[in-house]
């Protein structure tokens, strides 16, 4: 998921693309959604296990970790029309591929999407790098590389 996240908003397009038709997830979400909707129910009947509620909290409020900003942001909405197992996803999709998009902005020593371009990202495999012409790993210095093996 993170390599076509990559491909779609570093790739500059400005709707120029598509250079990525799909983008495929399913298990990591699905997980995020039944454990939320598990631990929701086993709170409502008071059944937590004991440490799992003495090191987050007994309530979806409280062990939700984006919880409390969506409470803030939508009010009563979020435990009756943002069903709880919404919250466990926006919590997964906001923590994980975020998380890593923060990183690999830290990594360039870039801090803003806009400071980044096409050249700061690489294709992994090399159908990607037919699609979208992002060259792959070893593409991306080979000037320079040849260079510096040739002097």
């Amino acid at each position: 998921m993170f390599k076509a996240i990559a491909l779609s908003i570093f790739g500059g397009n400005n709707g120029r693309g598509p250079f990525v038709k799909t983008i495929t997830m399913a298990r990591s979400q699905l997980t995020a959604a039944m454990k939320s909707l598990y631990f929701t129910e086993l709170a409502e009947k008071n059944r937590l296990p004991r440490d799992f509620a003495n090191k987050y909290g007994n309530r979806p409020e409280q062990f939700f970790i984006a919880g409390e900003e969506l409470r803030t942001k939508y009010g009563d909405k979020v435990g009756d029309e943002i069903p709880w197992s919404a919250v466990g996803v926006y919590t997964y999709l906001k923590e994980r591929p975020g998380l890593g998009l923060k990183q690999m902005l830290a990594g360039t020593r870039k801090f803003k999407l806009n400071l980044i371009d096409r050249s700061d990202i690489a294709a992994l495999t090399k159908l990607a790098s037919e699609v979208t012409g992002i060259p792959m790993l070893h593409e991306l210095e080979a000037d320079l590389f040849e260079e510096i093996l040739t002097s």
